[in-house]
């Protein structure tokens, strides 16, 4: 039996030419292995095609939590037309 590695370690899947690096926990690392082990061409090209699916919405998601940060700073900064202020009017 093989010694279990400890710490996360880093896994690299090529995405459409380029290398990905993933940074899994042990378990999640050794199930990667011990399929991509026992797998032929179709299941390898099913496994392909949804890690790529989880990839880009990962993407997607990153950027969006992005765009709502920068709402949320905006919202933050008190912002005023530029131009003379406006004279109160006295009653």
């Amino acid at each position: 039996m093989a010694r279990a590695r400890r710490g996360f370690r880093t896994i690299k899947i090529t995405f459409r030419g380029s290398p990905v690096s993933v940074f899994a926990s042990p378990r999640t690392a050794d199930a990667l292995a011990e399929i991509e082990r026992d797998m032929g061409l179709y299941k390898g090209v099913r496994l392909h095609q949804v890690l790529e699916a989880v990839y880009n919405q990962g993407r997607k998601d990153g950027a969006n939590e992005v765009f709502e940060n920068i709402e949320a700073v905006r919202r933050q900064i008190p912002h005023r037309r530029p131009g003379q202020p406006r004279t109160q009017r006295v009653r």
